[in-house]
């Protein structure tokens, strides 16, 4: 039987890097039957892939394992990002992809039905909301939405914000796709959707419902995609707070992706310098 001790004992052999080591907890590999790999830092940092990725990506397909995409992004629908997967050589399909848009829009679905939805977000939320049926309102007639959605959205101004908090204010129900603090790209990190739910925040007092990592609700539809247990599938990503802290309230094994040890809490269960290496630890051999 082929185990991983958590926090890093063969993760310090591959990569050089110090974690603590608990003996007494072990991850059976052998019971691994899907990866969850996070997508911004991960596989790419804005329009350029990691090195090797594309690589691992499919050497992890070739060991068997079932692959998901599940990013906290939601600028570009499923059909967008597998697009911009594939530019990259790195194959993907719809079905393999989990975003907090889509998220997002299945949740509202399931828990208020077709809805009218003020979205202060990117393109990439409308169409996946449209795809689930529920109708999107123009930002002037804010006041007939039932729900705000609010995302990453780079053309967020004060207009958007005075329509959301106003929505807000006469009942409509506040949904966040996720309260990431910063987006990594190619120059360093831009601000995430975080900071622009926190100004809607400010001004509302309301606290929204969050759908993306690190909320159960977008961790429980990946388990539901894959068909899998939390213990038989591993969730690789590059943040602490979303990734790591998705995959410890789940009970699932995690791999964080940083060149740095990790500080904070909770602690991945292994530090990769590179998803390149994933492979390796993942080997049933």
């Amino acid at each position: 039987m082929l185990c991983w001790t958590f926090a890093g004992c063969l993760g310090m052999l591959i990569l050089g890097h110090t974690s603590h080591c608990h003996d007494a907890e072990l991850v059976e590999v052998g019971k691994l039957k899907a990866v969850i790999l996070d997508l911004d830092g991960c596989v790419y940092v804005g329009e350029r892939p990691v090195d090797g990725a594309a690589t691992a990506i499919a050497e992890l397909r070739r060991m068997g394992y079932r692959i998901l995409f599940l990013t906290n992004n939601s600028t570009l629908s499923r059909a967008g990002y597998v697009d911009k997967l594939n530019r990259m050589g790195i194959k993907a399909e719809e079905k393999e992809m989990l975003t907090s848009g889509m998220a997002t829009s299945k949740y509202i679905y399931d828990v208020y039905g077709p809805s009218r939805i003020l979205a202060v977000t990117e393109e990439g939320f409308v169409e996946e909301a449209r795809l689930m049926g529920h109708t999107v309102v123009p930002l002037e007639r804010f006041h007939e939405a039932s729900i705000v959605v609010v995302g990453l959205d780079r053309g967020f101004n004060y207009q958007k914000l005075r329509a959301a908090a106003r929505a807000i204010i006469s009942g409509a129900k506040f949904i966040a796709t996720n309260e990431d603090r910063t987006l990594p790209t190619e120059t360093g990190p831009d601000p995430g959707a975080g900071s622009i739910v926190a100004a809607v925040k400010a001004v509302t007092g309301v606290e929204p419902i969050v759908i993306g990592k690190p909320s159960k609700i977008i961790v429980n539809m990946a388990l539901e995609i894959l068909n899998v247990r939390s213990d038989e599938a591993v969730l690789v990503g590059d943040k602490l707070e979303t990734d790591i802290r998705a995959a410890a309230s789940a009970g699932m094994p995690s791999v964080l992706i940083s060149r740095t040890e990790p500080l904070g809490y909770p602690r991945p269960d292994f530090v990769l310098s590179s998803i390149r290496l994933l492979p390796r630890l993942l080997s049933r051999r």
